[in-house]
């Protein structure tokens, strides 16, 4: 029974081992089937990331007007540029909540609406 025990606790390693290793083999494909990223359809550079849900429907309303620059800028959280990698960690009808998790702006928190979200 003593030679039993040895060989046990090799098998019960091998099996944690091999466990550990799937586990980090399914998190690699979910990350990847789940990344998103910030796109637009026109040709805009960057993409503005709204502090909130609020300031992205100012936005809508002073967007025209003329010399409204320095207000539009106020209502921002950051501005990536197209195709940056974020999570989505909030979502409504109309506006995701974001996380931006690459770039400069890395870190970067505040919502866009939806169509801007887009499979990788």
């Amino acid at each position: 029974m003593k030679a039993l025990v040895p060989h046990n606790h090799n098998l019960l390693r091998s099996i944690a081992a091999l466990a550990a290793a799937t586990s980090i083999f399914v998190a690699a494909q979910t990350r990847e089937v789940d990344a998103k990223v910030l796109r637009s359809k026109d040709s805009a550079v960057t993409i503005m990331i709204f502090k909130g849900a609020d300031e992205l429907r100012r936005f809508d309303k002073i967007a025209a007007k003329p010399g409204s620059a320095d207000a539009i800028e106020a209502l921002l959280a950051c501005r990536v540029p197209q195709g940056t990698s974020i999570e989505v960690l909030g979502s409504g009808h109309r506006t995701a909540f974001v996380k931006v998790i690459d770039g400069p702006a890395s870190g970067c928190q505040g919502t866009v609406p939806k169509v801007r979200v887009q499979e990788q």
